[in-house]
């Protein structure tokens, strides 16, 4: 797994006027977002719940590819690997209710591992809300369904407008791939799926998820004199490597200190673990040379991950 891009090329996002005002269904707002965002991939069961999406993903097949898997978690679990393999988010969908809850642990595996997905959920309409119909959890909250993603998302919308929708859009794009990398979930009644609402579509490059965390220059100059005093360096490499496309620097730094590396489960790839400077894992069920190098080691790099 080498480095990684996180921004798409414009060429490759839609060519659609981004000032002129379209009429435009809730599921059409929805799949344009995604052709901008050079979204080419899209996976999930259709169901009551998203048949507009289905129908709106249908007229643009030609520009966005739609798999449909045999299970709901399966589909979070594919934009989960898409998203570690390329560095480009895809999106996954369900219908309502049950089909929606299947989702909770491969949301739950890319909260924990810092993996972007964007998830979309099928929710009543919004004028039977609060009386449990298509599956609506409503006894505490009306509407309560995604209630049951919060542990496991950075956050989560539920929109209840056709025109909120390019908003929200924008707002979760951005959520999902700034800062710390998590899923996102949007729970969109079945009725602003449907109906339509004269809307502008913002430009993906306003506003987009950019730039890197950079310590303070104090920190780097005594890591550095740290460095040139150890004489058993070894550096841990986590999954944030590839978040940072920093597998490149990370074994230039190892050839420059003599340094062998260590990985995380979730930082596997990282090095190339044939190569001389790779000592492979770390941890309770990691390799024994990892797991004896890193204590024996005077001074330890931690690259992507936390202690």
């Amino acid at each position: 797994m080498g480095n990684r891009l996180h921004a798409t090329p414009r060429s490759e996002r839609s060519a659609l006027s981004p000032e002129s005002t379209s009429r435009l269904s809730g599921a059409q707002i929805l799949v344009e977002y995604l052709v901008r965002q050079g979204v080419r991939h899209v996976a999930g069961i259709p169901g009551h719940g998203s048949w507009t999406l289905s129908d709106a993903l249908l007229d643009r097949a030609h520009e966005i590819r739609s798999i449909q898997v045999m299970h709901e978690q399966s589909a979070v679990h594919l934009a989960d690997g898409y998203y570690r393999a390329t560095g480009r988010p895809i999106l996954a969908f369900t219908s309502i209710g049950p089909g929606a809850t299947n989702t909770v642990i491969g949301m739950a595996t890319a909260y924990v591992d810092s993996t972007a997905v964007a998830l979309v959920t099928g929710s009543a309409h919004t004028d039977m809300r609060g009386h449990g119909l298509l599956q609506e959890f409503e006894r505490r909250h009306v509407a309560d369904n995604p209630r049951i993603f919060e542990p496991v998302v950075k956050e989560w919308w539920q929109p209840s407008r056709v025109d909120e929708l390019p908003f929200v859009l924008h707002r979760a794009w951005n959520q999902m791939l700034s800062g710390r990398p998590g899923p996102i979930l949007l729970d969109i009644p079945m009725d602003v799926l449907a109906e339509s609402a004269e809307v502008i579509m913002p430009r993906p490059e306003e506003r987009e998820a950019r730039g890197r965390i950079r310590p303070a220059a104090d920190d780097v100059e005594r890591a550095a004199a740290l460095l040139r005093s150890a004489r058993r360096p070894v550096i841990i490499a986590g999954g944030g490597a590839f978040g940072a496309d920093a597998t490149v620097e990370l074994l230039a730094l190892a050839k420059r200190l003599g340094a062998p590396v260590v990985t995380t489960w979730n930082g596997k790839g990282a090095i190339d673990e044939t190569h001389e400077l790779s000592a492979q894992t770390i941890g309770d069920t990691a390799s024994t040379c990892g797991n004896l190098l890193t204590a024996a080691a005077d001074v330890v790099i931690s690259v992507g991950q936390r202690f």
